[in-house]
This record gives C-alpha cells, sequence and structure tokens, in this order.
C-alpha cells in the first residue's frame, strides 16, 4: 500500500487532504470582521502543521526506531514538507486578505518573525525542486534547509507558547505540546547519533606501532 502512495502521488494526496479539512472550516469563518477572519487563519496552521511535524521527525523516528514505516516517512518528508508549505499558503492568503481588509493588527515583532519563517519556507519550497536545488552545492542545500527547518519550528514554537500566555485555548496548549514533544525526539536522537558515533570510535582497533 505504501508503494502506491509515494512521491508525488503522495503528495497530491496531502494537498488535497490540508485543502480539503481547511476548506471545511470556511463555512465557520465570518470574512466581514477581524476576529472571524482570524478563525480560518488559525485553522490554516491547524491543518498545515501535522504535515511539517512528519517532515520535521522523520530522520529522529528512523533514528530511534528504525523500520520499514519510519524509513518510508524519511523518504518522502520532502512531499510533507510540500504539503505543509501548501497548506501555509492558505493560511496567507487569508492573512493577506485580513490585512487588506482590516489593516495590519499584527505587533512589528510578530511580524518580522513572520516574515524570516516564510523566507525559509519560501526557499526550501523552491529548491525542493532539482531547477532551483542545482544551483546551490550539496552542502549549501544542506546547511538551508537544516537551518530554516529549525527556524520555522522555533517561530512556531514561541507563537504558541505565547498564545497560551496571552490568550488560553487548549488547541494552543496541545499543539505546543506536540511542537515540544517533537523538539524533545531531535534532541534524544541526535545524543544518541552522538553515542553511536563515540562508540564507533572506540570499536576501531589502535593502530599498531611500527616496529
Amino acid at each position: 500500500m505504501a508503494k502506491r502512495f509515494e512521491s508525488w502521488r503522495l503528495f497530491w494526496l496531502l494537498a488535497l487532504t490540508v485543502s480539503g479539512v481547511i476548506c471545511l472550516g470556511l463555512p465557520f469563518a465570518d470574512f466581514h470582521t477581524w476576529r472571524g477572519t482570524e478563525f480560518i487563519i488559525l485553522h490554516a496552521v491547524f491543518c498545515a502543521l501535522p504535515f511539517f511535524l512528519v517532515a520535521f521527525t522523520a530522520s529522529s523516528l528512523v533514528t530511534l526506531w528504525p523500520s520499514r514505516r519510519t524509513r518510508w516517512l524519511l523518504s518522502n518528508r520532502r512531499y510533507f514538507g510540500l504539503a505543509f508549505a501548501l497548506g501555509m499558503a492558505w493560511h496567507l492568503s487569508f492573512v493577506t486578505y485580513a490585512t487588506i481588509a482590516f489593516g495590519n493588527r499584527v505587533s512589528p515583532r510578530d511580524l518580522t518573525l513572520d516574515f524570516i519563517a516564510v523566507s525559509f519556507l519560501i526557499a526550501m519550497s523552491l529548491t525542493s525542486f532539482r531547477y532551483f536545488a542545482r544551483r546551490l552545492s550539496l552542502l549549501n542545500w544542506r546547511r538551508l534547509h537544516k537551518t530554516g527547518v529549525y527556524t520555522i519550528c522555533l517561530v512556531v514554537t514561541f507563537f504558541y507558547l505565547d498564545d497560551i500566555r496571552t490568550r488560553w485555548n487548549p488547541l494552543f496548549l496541545g499543539m505546543a505540546c506536540l511542537l515540544l514533544a517533537a523538539w524533545v525526539l531531535r534532541i534524544v536522537a541526535w545524543m544518541r547519533k552522538r553515542r553511536r558515533a563515540g562508540q564507533a570510535e572506540l570499536d576501531i582497533p589502535a593502530a599498531r606501532p611500527a616496529s
């Protein structure tokens, strides 16, 4: 079954899923007020975030629990990342509408963080395609994607923790817990890799001195 849904076929399935779930929230949005539009703005993020979490934790899952399923997630994390980008495109379209209709209601701090995260998301999405990726060296491509994925996760985690502090909502708490769990998973996987690397060095026999 997994072989039937991978590569671009998987992406279109994920794209249809995230778009469909976001559209299910449209009847509950009121596009005549800022508060009513804010609902669909937040709803789009809720729908997109699970795809990001899969892409963010795929390598850690393989490190901690290697299996056919986790390796499948790792080999297809590109498409989960692109599905997240599509969900955020919906989110940004709603933000743009709200800004035009009701003016900018975002603080300079949040606007700056949004700009940084969106810039990385656009760069990572473009360089997920060969035409743009071949314009970067492999080292710079890896640096961009590693820096970008950590930056996006850090910004989103900060926003949800800040939302919990300023306006309590169980959904914000749930998302913050998922994000913090993803950070813990990455740290534990990194420690496991370091431990394995150290053990491998100890297992290498010392070179025999020349007689």
